[in-house]
């Protein structure tokens, strides 16, 4: 596939609670708790993206722009979904998502929903392909001061292009509507987003490698745009995805 296709999307970025073996939490992130959102029927795609404890914070470094994660607001993952349209998920979440709300405290201390609005995101490659090797997430912070327009430019127009040119697989890139908790507000896990912590915008990049990954960040139209990127973020925050977790695929 060429070019690239809108979606309405949300992202959830969560952090394992922190009284549970990790090994425990994810197992069940992956199991009994995708079971229950695997039930849901307006769901287009849905898929956990597991981050990597040690593989972090190397996102190509710029001045002003931060790109160490901090240690004090881990995030260990997200929850990827596609929607099938956000008036259809405003109107059946009622209905199918009871279960999932009151099944995330058996395993999150802190979930985050960000909606990236109608067409907010691009996929630039087909849906998730199991055999690309490596993914790297990457949660962006915009400047204060920029404006939505500017930063949805720069991500979906300068940025995203730059990579797929470059041979990034699975490429995807979202921009988010502003931080609400009324968009995923569950019983039981924090919701808690500090003005300064928050993120608005994101990206998966699918290489062959991880060492693919660090040639296409390094490749000329990747890097003239990193090189502007103070521009527009103050953070970006990358994070090797140790796993994916395909529980709905695209239709």
């Amino acid at each position: 596939m060429t070019g690239f296709l809108h979606t309405s999307s949300a992202l959830y970025p969560v952090s394992l609670r922190d009284d549970m073996p990790r090994e425990i939490a994810t197992a069940y992130w992956a199991g009994p708790h995708a079971e229950v959102v695997g039930r849901h029927p307006y769901i287009r795609e849905y898929i956990q993206r597991q981050f990597s404890t040690a593989d972090h914070g190397y996102w190509p470094v710029t001045p002003r722009v931060g790109t160490l994660t901090a240690p004090t607001w881990r995030v260990d993952g997200f929850a990827e979904v596609r929607l099938r349209s956000l008036t259809v998920a405003a109107l059946t979440t009622p209905m199918h998502m009871p279960g999932v709300f009151l099944d995330e405290q058996n395993v999150f201390q802190r979930v985050l929903g960000h909606l990236t609005g109608p067409r907010g995101g691009r996929w630039w490659t087909t849906g998730h392909d199991d055999a690309v090797a490596h993914r790297t997430a990457v949660l962006l912070r915009r400047r204060r001061g920029v404006s939505g327009r500017a930063f949805r430019r720069f991500i979906h127009e300068e940025l995203g292009p730059a990579l797929y040119t470059a041979g990034a697989r699975d490429l995807r890139t979202y921009t988010f509507l502003p931080y609400t908790p009324l968009a995923h507000l569950t019983p039981g896990v924090s919701h808690d987003n500090p003005t300064h912590r928050r993120y608005h915008g994101a990206l998966v990049i699918g290489a062959s490698s991880r060492d693919h990954l660090t040639e296409l960040l390094a490749s000329p139209g990747v890097s003239a745009v990193i090189d502007d990127q103070a521009r527009v973020l103050t953070a970006a925050h990358a994070y090797t995805v140790e796993r994916s977790v395909a529980v709905i695929r695209t239709e």
